[in-house]
């Protein structure tokens, strides 16, 4: 805590400079006193998250403390409250105000009212699922900045404030969305693993995955081989199932649980819950892209690698379903150019091409 007498052009300067910086802070106004206390009506400060105090709000050092706790305590649960200082708390202890003793000397009476700022929250969607896209309708209600990563969501159903993001490419959506913002992907397997990365690199605080329990792993692994990191790096950061158990199974009900978590999280300034929902399959499978969309056993159904069919088209060597080169994404490996039905498919092939390369030659040795 390092109290100053800033003027109030001082503080204007050092507020803007927080916001600028999207820091956290709270704004402390003496709004009665007491004499022999030096503090006046109309005397402010400014308290910093980590509880440095910049203003005036008196010079009784053990004010300064109780304001700089309190400050604290409103910036973590962004809940504005009224304090009162006393040498004898009961004396002025009534509805709407939390009484504290006047442990300094000088003895006199304090008020102060604390008001929480916060940087406005950022919500990522990802995802054109009826999931993702109930999801922004609702949010919509809430203060958040919002933008969704949807490559046909320029037609899509939801409120025109919404900052629409075409691409795919994760360095992109992190920029575009700014730093530490809260994350829902519910793509349904077609490029979750982006959304997650997306995540990752704008060090969201949150990151909530729509995934059955088998998928999830799966978008965790492909997303460690995106950006080179270790798979518990990943696994550490991502939510998954994500939402609150409200026993859900539409899509409009499960955005529900989905809102109710993110409220609870931003509540807690950005920690994640550790409470997690039950999954939901049925859910998570609907509109679902193959690429670890369906829980399957893979053991089942081997797939070969990419090759062209008569009518011109090619095979997902992930998936094993055909795509048209000409709309599909592509990997290009060793020179070989690869098609597939979705990013999801790609993305885990471009992880680890071998891996499904693997299955076809084997395949084919046995079979001569």
């Amino acid at each position: 805590m390092t109290p100053d007498t800033a003027s109030d052009a001082d503080l204007a300067a050092r507020e803007r400079a927080l916001q600028a910086r999207e820091e956290p802070y709270a704004q402390a106004t003496v709004v009665r006193r007491e004499p022999p206390v030096s503090a006046t009506v109309g005397d402010r400060a400014l308290v910093t998250a980590d509880g440095e105090l910049h203003g005036w709000i008196g010079g009784i050092s053990c004010a300064q403390s109780r304001v700089a706790d309190e400050a604290q305590a409103a910036i973590a649960d962004g809940e504005p409250r009224l304090i009162g200082i006393a040498p004898d708390p009961d004396a002025i202890d009534r509805p709407g105000l939390e009484a504290f003793p006047m442990q300094c000397h000088s003895q006199g009476t304090l008020e102060v009212f604390i008001d929480p700022v916060r940087p406005t929250t950022r919500l990522l969607v990802v995802g054109g699922s009826p999931i993702a896209h109930s999801l922004v309708r609702l949010a919509s209600e809430l203060d958040v900045e919002m933008t969704l990563v949807d490559p046909d969501g320029a037609d899509a159903d939801i409120p025109s404030e919404t900052t629409v993001l075409t691409t795919l490419e994760s360095e992109e959506i992190a920029e575009a969305v700014g730093s530490e913002p809260l994350v829902v992907v519910a793509s349904m397997g077609e490029y979750d693993a982006r959304g997650v990365a997306a995540g990752v690199l704008a060090e969201a605080p949150y990151i909530g995955l729509v995934a059955s329990t088998t998928r999830a792993p799966e978008t965790v692994d492909r997303v460690a081989g995106l950006l080179e990191v270790e798979p518990d790096t990943v696994g550490d950061a991502v939510t998954s199932p994500a939402g609150i158990d409200i026993s859900a199974s539409s899509a409009p009900e499960i955005a529900t649980s989905l809102l109710a978590e993110l409220v609870a999280v931003r509540a807690t300034t950005g920690r994640a819950p550790t409470a997690r929902a039950e999954p939901n399959d049925t859910a998570t499978a609907e509109g679902s892209c193959c690429a670890g969309g369906s829980d399957e056993d893979e053991s089942t159904a081997a797939p070969p690698a990419t090759s062209e069919t008569d009518d011109g088209a090619a095979v997902d060597p992930v998936c094993d379903m055909t795509v048209d080169p000409d709309e599909a994404p592509s990997v290009t490996h060793q020179g070989t150019t690869y098609y597939f039905c979705c990013h999801g498919c790609a993305d885990s092939f471009r992880t680890d091409p071998d891996e499904y390369l693997e299955v076809t030659t084997t395949e084919t040795m046995n079979s001569v």
